[in-house]
């Protein structure tokens, strides 16, 4: 039972067929092989050689300046560029669906871009058609990006890749900032090749030896375990009751972090004065068709998906209102309070409201007397003593007689 058949309906990645090459293509493959080697080698010497050359320049600098070596190293390194990932560009969706379309003669990439260069309607497309060409790129990499794993094989294959990416991203993110990140991963059923594994930056393990005095071999362990037993595909963990637990989680977590870990309750009937009035604390990106309530009071599966979605990728979070936010939404609330408008939610009237109450006495108000035990009564009975006891010296005296 793979990953694939356990949710059908879901699109699958396909894998791909190997070409089965002839004895020309392989000689061919070999020396350019061969060349591909010589070429590396020759960077190689290269690099070597500029290294070489970029440490004695290193070395030359600190000298004319005064200071040392390693401070012209951070100088020079201490700047870090961020880009966000590149988005499809006409020419990869022009490529894109012409490999589609000639698929079948299993061109390679050189022969479709020529194909291209080629086909004088490519220079000539409307609007319209670039920006279709643009959306079906962008649905092929969505649908490959969230579509399931063929096979086992497969599956932990892409496990495996992505994983060690992840543990690349967490070591270069600690030695960047200093931070402490651990991970746990674990297969989904019994089936499943995945190994379960667990990662830790420097020495963050020790805390759960320290702390919880568990090891991180037997967390692993107990979390495969439990993994198994779920047993769920992607439409049974996706249920509204889970999504509802997630949605909870995630909105108490950015609640407290912004709270900054006072006993602030959350309050969603009376959002507007019980905590944005009086805290000053707001939450941005609540998806507009899913009404402002506590997650457990949200049945359907699109409105929670919805809110959870937002919450995990940052759309809807929490955010700190500045002294003159705070200040306009004050007089907004007074202005609707003066125009006659209820701000606050009422409270929920009592279940006996309208009833007549007879009032009680003094006598009946006061609390039912409590009867008290003696100390004596509580003491253990001593033992009871005989009436007569005989004297040991008269045994005596008739043991002599005897004699």
């Amino acid at each position: 039972s793979s990953w694939a058949a356990r949710n059908p309906g879901r699109p699958v990645l396909t894998t791909r067929q190997g070409v089965k090459l002839t004895e020309a293509q392989k000689a061919s493959r070999r020396i350019a092989q061969e060349q591909r080697r010589s070429k590396e080698a020759a960077l190689n010497d290269a690099v070597k050689s500029l290294a070489t050359t970029y440490a004695e320049m290193i070395e030359k600098l600190a000298d004319e300046h005064s200071v040392t070596t390693e401070k012209v190293k951070l100088l020079l390194g201490c700047e870090t560029l961020y880009k966000n990932k590149r988005g499809p560009t006409l020419h990869n969706a022009i490529v894109h669906v012409k490999a589609l379309e000639l698929n079948e003669a299993k061109y390679t990439l050189a022969d479709i871009r020529n194909i291209i260069e080629d086909d004088p309607s490519i220079k000539h497309l409307s609007r319209q058609e670039k920006k279709d060409y643009i959306l079906k790129l962008k649905e092929h990499r969505t649908q490959q990006r969230l579509s399931v794993r063929a096979t086992n094989s497969a599956a932990s294959k892409d496990a495996q890749v992505t994983l060690d990416k992840v543990f690349k991203e967490l070591e270069a993110l600690a030695l960047r900032t200093g931070m402490y990140a651990c991970l746990f991963a674990t297969r989904g059923h019994v089936y499943d090749t995945n190994q379960a594994t667990w990662f830790g930056t420097d020495n963050v393990m020790d805390f759960w030896e320290d702390v919880l005095s568990l090891q991180p071999d037997y967390i692993t362990k107990q979390l495969e375990l439990w993994g198994c037993n779920q047993n769920k595909n992607i439409d049974e963990r996706d249920s509204v009751e889970n999504m509802q637990r997630q949605s909870k989680r995630l909105l108490e977590s950015g609640f407290n972090a912004i709270t900054k870990g006072h006993n602030i309750r959350m309050v969603y009937t009376n959002f507007e004065t019980s905590i944005k009035e009086k805290h000053g604390i707001d939450i941005k990106g609540w998806p507009e068709s899913v009404p402002f309530t506590s997650p457990y009071k949200i049945g359907t599966v699109d409105e929670i998906r919805s809110l959870r979605d937002a919450l995990r990728n940052g759309t809807c979070h929490w955010v700190k209102l500045t002294p003159r936010q705070r200040q306009e939404h004050t007089q907004h609330l007074d202005a609707r309070r003066k125009a006659g408008e209820t701000v606050r939610a009422p409270r929920k009237k009592r279940s006996d409201a309208g009833v007549s109450r007879k009032r009680r006495s003094a006598k009946e108000k006061a609390p039912p007397s409590k009867r008290v035990r003696s100390a004596v009564s509580n003491r253990r009975p001593a033992p009871k003593s005989a009436e007569y006891i005989d004297s040991t010296e008269d045994d005596e005296d008739s043991l002599e007689e005897d004699d």
